[in-house]
């Protein structure tokens, strides 16, 4: 059986599907944690990062994260912070 032939368009404008923020639900903006998870190394580690984290259940957390993981962040005090309780943050010089 011969396969149907495909024929694919060129695609000449600007697609912006890759914002910096993107919608968890109506009443929340989720900020984008790709500058963040850059501030680490290629093993995960950080010197002591100084942030400022807004999580989702509505608490700010200055803190400073030392690991990254594949789904968290750990701090100085070995506790997790998971990326999906991450709503804000702001990366402290």
């Amino acid at each position: 059986m011969k396969l149907p032939s495909v024929y694919a368009n060129k695609i000449e404008k600007d697609i912006k599907n890759n914002e910096d923020y993107f919608r968890g639900d109506k009443s929340t903006k989720v900020k984008d944690l790709r500058e963040l998870k850059g501030m680490f190394d290629s093993r995960g580690y950080a010197n002591r990062l100084p942030v400022s984290l807004t999580l989702r259940d509505g608490r700010k957390v200055s803190d400073k994260l030392v690991l990254c993981k594949s789904n968290c962040f750990i701090n100085l005090n070995n506790e997790k912070i998971n990326f999906d309780d991450i709503v804000d943050y702001e990366i402290k010089k």
